[in-house]
């Protein structure tokens, strides 16, 4: 039987968007009875044989703790080769962003079936030109977005498959009734990278405390606690699934002030939820957003507007609730089932 390997940038203790993806599909494939195999490239993190870097190989080999991963699939943190790897020349191997691209096409460099998976427009920490480089490197490119697959194909010799993100809707789904949400409790993502508008979407969230005295704020994130948070603003940080499973379902509106994303997973999983989405109007979120049809988006960067958007909503209840429930039918058609019968098709054909 084949080997897959699933190539990442290096481990992470804190949740990650992509890397759940990739976390998801690796174990419906052990599931299965597939060989799977994770890298974790760590040539930068610590110096190799270092007390640091063997507390690095124990949390490799013993998390994440944010995500079960199934336990016959084997993971190997990388330093400078693959000495320690086996692999034969039809087994695949699938680099997950720009910086696995080169290492993974150099230490896999016999084995037929590369994939690369494209989950962002990954141009935050290299060169325009180098992103594109990397789309011309040999690879069959896998695209989880509409816009991305049509921004490779633009920039690459070979054809992108599309494969657009899946969530599981066994998992995210409607627990408290939608009718029982309080429309004055309001969720969102907290990031600091300035593509994610977080600092924005928060201050017109404070904005409208003014004129909804009820108003309260859930915020869930990967950072340390934004400081000097009024006591209407509660904050998680590092949120396991569980945890962001109950603030979705505790929420009356989920709020995304994003100015730049692949997919955008928050926004979708927070409607299998049942939590009324409104959002700008980014590339990734037209993956599953309509506006006015299972949310209400606004121009991209337009922060009156997504706080109109907000007002709007809670004057008017019906509104809210019809798209809340339109958004959970939306959302029930991105299940793994589809996503995985495909993605096989692909790495196996």
């Amino acid at each position: 039987m084949k080997k897959i390997f699933f190539v990442l940038p290096g481990y992470s203790r804190r949740p990650i968007g992509g890397y759940k993806i990739i976390y998801q599909y690796a174990n419906k494939l052990a599931e299965d009875g597939y060989k799977v195999n994770i890298v974790y490239l760590e040539y930068n993190r610590f110096p190799k044989f270092s007390l640091k870097w063997l507390v690095l190989k124990y949390w490799t080999q013993n998390g994440p703790s944010w995500l079960k991963l199934n336990r016959r699939i084997k993971k190997y943190t990388v330093n400078s080769n693959l000495s320690t790897i086996e692999y034969n020349k039809d087994d695949v191997v699938i680099a997950s962003s720009v910086e696995t691209v080169e290492p993974t096409k150099r230490l896999f460099a016999d084995i037929n079936n590369k994939f690369y998976f494209i989950q962002d427009l990954e141009d935050w920490n290299v060169s325009r030109d180098y992103l594109i480089s990397t789309y011309n490197m040999g690879f069959t490119n896998i695209a989880v977005s509409k816009w991305l697959k049509e921004f490779v194909d633009k920039h690459s010799k070979r054809k992108t498959i599309y494969l657009r993100n899946p969530i599981d809707i066994k998992k995210y789904h409607v627990i408290n009734l939608i009718t029982n949400r309080d429309p004055y409790t309001i969720g969102m993502l907290y990031h600091k990278a300035p593509y994610k508008g977080s600092d924005c979407t928060l201050d017109t969230i404070k904005q409208l405390k003014s004129e909804y005295p009820k108003l309260k704020l859930i915020m869930f994130g990967t950072r340390e606690t934004p400081k000097n948070l009024p006591n209407w603003i509660k904050y998680y940080k590092n949120a396991s699934q569980a945890t962001t499973i109950n603030i979705y379902n505790s929420i009356g509106i989920f709020v995304c002030g994003t100015i730049k994303e692949g997919f955008g997973l928050t926004g979708l999983e927070a409607m299998a939820c049942g939590a009324a989405l409104v959002s700008t109007d980014y590339l990734g979120a037209r993956e599953y957003a309509l506006n006015g049809v299972n949310s209400i988006l606004s121009p991209v960067t337009d922060y009156k507007k997504l706080g109109e958007n907000i007002r709007l909503l809670i004057d008017n209840p019906e509104l809210r609730l019809q798209l809340a429930k339109k958004g959970v039918k939306t959302a029930a058609d991105f299940s793994w089932n589809v996503a995985y019968k495909r993605f096989k098709s692909i790495i196996f054909k």
